[in-house]
């Protein structure tokens, strides 16, 4: 009886096969990995867009005057007497202000889920986002404790991968001497060069560099994305001012001059001293790279406040500088250096 031939596959044919199917994966993975990247910067940077058309919005319907990046909740002004003088009720953040029924929505429901913010998230960042500096319990990262307690929650977007130019838009400081500011702060209306002043970018993904002591406590707890960067600095200071309102190393109302290159960590990690507060902005797409100086080469999207966005890495914001002529929203704000 003659024997059947079997056919198949030898193991050198298997292994040349596996062989080849590994080097294809080999060379496809790293274009499908840049691939989703590059998606996720662009869906990033389309968020950013909505977001200053909600500014937009905004600004027609309150006297083309901007929104101020944070309050407290409750705040009251009474001649020169600002309260509360802490956020025992939490903030009142600048995206409840894009979409009015989300401040309208007092009982708080609203910023409990993160169901309706999904234009304040960006898919580069774990979860889409920082978590508020108060929020409620199923929202906080591993070691984030809130600010305010436990049944405090902010009304901010549950999580927020963006923050706004504290030059553009103020912080919670509108009466001199309150919590020591030697200046106040004042609300903006029409800006010149709007084509090249920022108005938003992306914040860092570690919510830890974004608290309370800058970056430079690796065991801090509360995050503070309710806060907005700049691109100045105090001259004279002892460290960065976060704000500029505080008394300088002097005790006198501090001047400031724009950031430059020299202002800025290459690499921003948990652990080091802050430079200026833009160490805060996040350096999230691309491969990760460091150039001849030692920075970090990734790159970041970068609201303007004509509405267009850009997607650079962050020194090229400082050449030419795009964080404002002037530091807008503090008055007065003629206390600039000229060199």
């Amino acid at each position: 009886m003659r024997k059947q031939k079997v056919l198949g596959f030898t193991l050198v044919e298997l292994l040349v096969v596996i062989g080849i199917i590994a080097v294809l994966i080999g060379i496809l993975l790293p274009a499908l990995s840049s691939a989703r990247e590059s998606a996720n910067a662009m869906k990033c940077a389309a968020n950013l867009r909505t977001i200053g058309q909600g500014i937009s919005i905004y600004l027609a319907e309150n006297k083309q005057t901007y929104p101020p990046a944070y309050i407290y909740e409750g705040m009251q002004l009474n001649g020169n007497v600002q309260t509360p003088d802490a956020a025992v009720n939490g903030y009142v953040h600048w995206s409840s202000y894009i979409y009015g029924n989300k401040d309208r929505s007092r009982n708080g429901q609203a910023f409990t889920s993160t169901e309706g913010w999904s234009a304040f998230q960006c898919p580069t960042i774990d979860k889409g986002g920082l978590p508020p500096t108060n929020t409620y319990s199923g929202n906080l990262d591993a070691g984030q404790a809130n600010d305010n307690g436990a049944n405090v929650i902010d009304k901010q977007s549950p999580r927020m991968a963006y923050t706004v130019n504290e030059a553009i838009m103020p912080r919670n400081k509108f009466v001199v001497g309150f919590q020591g500011s030697m200046r106040r702060y004042q609300f903006v209306r029409q800006i010149k060069n709007s084509a090249g002043t920022i108005l938003a970018t992306e914040f860092n993904q570690d919510w830890r560099i974004v608290a309370d002591a800058g970056r430079s406590n690796p065991g801090e707890t509360v995050c503070k994305s309710h806060r907005p960067v700049h691109g100045f600095i105090d001259i004279g200071g002892s460290q960065p001012d976060l704000s500029l309102v505080a008394p300088d190393s002097f005790g006198s109302r501090p001047t400031y001059r724009k950031c430059t290159i020299n202002d800025l960590s290459g690499t921003v990690q948990v652990g080091g001293a802050l430079k200026s507060r833009l160490d805060w902005v996040g350096r999230n797409h691309g491969r990760k790279r460091t150039d001849a100086q030692g920075f970090d080469t990734r790159k970041t999207n970068f609201l303007f406040c004509d509405g267009h966005v850009e997607t650079k890495n962050i020194k090229e914001t400082l050449q030419p500088f795009q964080w404002g002529e002037r530091f807008y929203s503090l008055s007065p704000n003629v206390d600039m250096a000229t060199n």
